[in-house]
């Protein structure tokens, strides 16, 4: 041990402050050593003498300071470098003065680091973007770094990534467009892997609920935030669910319920949000949190204190008489203005909440006359309100975006006091304010089924049963969530994000392929899972040769033993039998003739909508680019004559190693095809079924 790890050891065991001075060694003895120290477990205790040397403007050790950079370089335990870090970066002058050399000791070969110690380049990782997210050094070489990510990298790595992204976009999300969708695409690629789907998820909805709260538009607003709702969903219904994603998803559920004047579910909200905060505290008791996640805790107080009084103003809404209107009023222009000034998450001045919020409480004093009366006379003399602190100018918005209302209702011949009519669109035809209505009384809706859809439904029906609509799809969102395991749901997740992309893919075509696509996932989990006897039982023959026993495909064979070698046949036969004991049984067909003059090997119908599945097999190789310039075209020809979706399965032969097989999710995929002079992207999901595969008994 050197003398000044010696010192610093005494001074700590004593309890005495840690300083160059109380070390009590010549300046040419600690500036020797600092690097040796900075290396290894004392690390944290220089560090603290460091800091103090900077707070107390002793610039005698600079010197020594500026060694520290070098040693901490080669730091190779985690404890000791998150510890050093969280001292340096919590002292102002000590993080500005180190921040360069800082930043050049913990990226300098991060890329090796990540292969050879994962969970030391992740702490490297985290340090280097606290220091560029907090302007002391610039961002350019972190974001070279986060551009150059692999998702494929070591688990320990991936499963502290998450987080270190989130504190990216929380910083950069409206200011630096590129390296922003460069790191939400990484999320994306992350909630697809076990090891960190859940963190994931739960980044990919704060960063929905960021946009929600800088959106410009309703429908943006809308959208954001019925996605962030389906990101912490999907979080909470993880194996290893984490409460802040509860407290997030009952957030989203207030919002939304508040905005579709449902007083009852946003009190269901407010009490699970409360429950969920309570569970959160309880496990983070008596724990250190560090320094940089102080402002999310603070965002999630900020949110509960928005839910909790949107549930006051949601109860008094709900009420016809008010026993103290004057403090009724006030309950409600808190909730009315909470909208405006309530910015959580890094989020910037905009629209966001309010284009959900204001509508709501503006249609409840259209339909409540009597508050409405006493908002006028409180607004035209704010002097006779019998409490103090009365907001007159959130009154006066309030009352100016009410008349204009009004007068808007008159002039489209609407009745005064109701939202404006469905006037100037033609019989049938959605107007304007059907789009409005749907996004905001049926977002889950609209983000399933798409605008068109949603808004025709709007046009013919009341606000109440709209909403009633809505809360259906949520239902049936959130039972596949509870019911799906935790490969199955990010998958599908991903998919119905880049299907997304296709302008096709709306409505009763986004419904439909969903729930087919959905299908092949659990196919695919399913060969890769089911031995034998429970993949096909007993009795299964093939549908065209009732004497043609179905054998398992997926087990290795020897040709030169006289072993029958597996063909397209098989898949398919085993496909169409999963497909037709499912849900959707009755609308499978296999061998389907006059499709794209030929045969369709599976075809799945909803009404006028079809889906074919191309069976292929292959024994050369499994390569995505390669099974895609083979059979990709041809999978996509049969949806020429209608929407263009489809799907493609590849029975994998080629000659395995016992190296191991790959996961699932690395055995699907949503890819496209557009033939030559052609103006339409032909969407194909494509899987591959591995065969002639070895069982976990062989690795032995």
């Amino acid at each position: 041990m050197t003398q000044l790890a010696d010192r610093l050891s005494d001074l700590a065991g004593s309890g005495q402050m840690i300083s160059f001075e109380s070390v009590g060694l010549p300046e040419t003895v600690v500036h020797s050593e600092v690097a040796e120290v900075a290396s290894g477990p004392y690390a944290p205790l220089l560090a603290e003498a460091i800091a103090h040397a900077f707070d107390h403007d002793d610039r005698a050790w600079d010197q020594a300071a500026a060694q520290f950079s070098t040693g901490f370089a080669q730091q190779l335990s985690v404890l000791h470098l998150t510890s050093a870090l969280e001292t340096l970066l919590g002292s102002t002058n000590t993080a500005k003065a180190l921040a360069k050399p800082l930043n050049g000791a913990l990226l300098t070969g991060l890329d090796a680091a990540v292969q050879s110690v994962p969970l030391l380049a992740a702490a490297r990782l985290e340090g280097a973007v606290r220091l560029a997210v907090s302007k002391v050094v610039s961002p350019i070489r972190v974001w070279g770094i986060l551009e150059d990510l692999d998702a494929h990298s070591p688990e320990d790595f991936l499963e502290r990534l998450p987080r270190i992204l989130g504190l990216a976009l929380d910083c950069w999300s409206q200011d630096e467009q590129l390296i922003t969708e460069t790191v939400r695409g990484l999320l994306a690629e992350l909630a697809a892997d076990e090891a960190s789907d859940v963190d994931a998820f739960v980044e990919l909805g704060c960063d929905q609920l960021r946009s929600a709260l800088s959106a410009q538009s309703l429908d943006k607003v809308s959208e954001h935030i019925t996605t962030a709702r389906a990101w912490f969903n999907a979080a909470e219904a993880a194996e290893e669910a984490r409460h802040d994603a509860q407290a997030y998803a009952a957030v989203c559920d207030a919002i939304l319920a508040f905005t579709a004047g449902d007083a009852t579910a946003v009190g269901a909200a407010a009490a699970h949000l409360e429950a969920a905060l309570q569970l959160r505290n309880a496990g983070h008791w008596g724990m250190h949190q560090p320094a940089w996640l102080q402002p999310q805790l603070a965002a999630e107080v900020a949110w509960g204190r928005l839910v909790l009084r949107l549930h006051r103003a949601a109860a008094l809404l709900k009420e016809n008489v008010w026993m103290e209107p004057w403090q009724a009023l006030d309950d409600v222009l808190s909730a009315y203005s909470a909208a405006r000034t309530v910015r959580p998450l890094g989020s910037r001045d905009g629209d966001g909440l309010v284009l959900l919020v204001e509508p709501a409480l503006e249609d409840s004093f259209l339909r409540r006359q009597a508050l409405l009366a006493t908002l006028r006379r409180a607004a035209s003399a704010p002097e006779q309100h019998p409490g103090p602190g009365f907001d007159h100018a959130t009154a006066a918005v309030l009352v100016a975006n009410i008349d204009r209302r009004m007068a808007s209702a008159t002039a489209q011949g609407g009745r005064e006091g109701q939202t404006p009519a469905r006037d100037g669109a033609a019989e049938g035809v959605p107007s304007e304010n059907d789009v409005e209505r749907a996004h905001r009384f049926a977002p889950t809706t609209v983000r399933k089924l798409g605008i068109d859809f949603t808004s025709t439904i709007a046009h013919n029906i009341s606000d109440e049963h709209l909403v009633a609509i809505d809360g259906l799809t949520y239902t049936e969102d959130l039972a596949r969530l509870r019911n799906s395991d935790p490969v199955i749901v990010p998958l599908l997740n991903q998919f119905m994000t880049e299907l997304s992309a296709f302008p096709d893919f709306i409505g009763e075509t986004r419904r439909t392929f969903s729930l087919l696509v959905e299908q092949t996932l659990l196919f695919l989990k399913a060969t890769a899972d089911l031995d034998t006897a429970t993949a096909f039982g007993e009795g299964r023959y093939d549908t065209n040769n009732k004497k043609i026993r179905i054998r398992d495909y997926r087990r290795r064979y020897n040709k030169a033993d006289g072993d029958a070698v597996p063909v397209e046949n098989d898949l398919q036969q085993h496909f169409f039998q999963w497909l037709l004991t499912g849900q959707l049984g009755a609308l499978v067909q296999v061998e389907a003739i006059n499709q794209a003059i030929g045969r369709a090997d599976v075809l799945v119908s909803f009404g006028p909508l079809q889906y074919l599945t191309e069976i292929k097999k292959n024994h050369t190789s499994s390569d995505r680019a390669y099974l895609e310039g083979k059979y990709l075209a041809q999978a996509a020809e049969y949806s020429n004559t209608n929407v263009p979706f489809g799907q493609l399965l590849v029975l994998d032969l080629t000659e395995k190693t016992k190296a191991g097989s790959l996961r699932v999710d690395e055995l699907a995929w949503v890819t496209s095809h557009r033939p030559p002079d052609a103006s339409v992207d032909r969407a194909v999901v494509a899987g591959i079924v591995t065969g002639n595969r070895f069982t976990p008994s062989d690795f032995s």
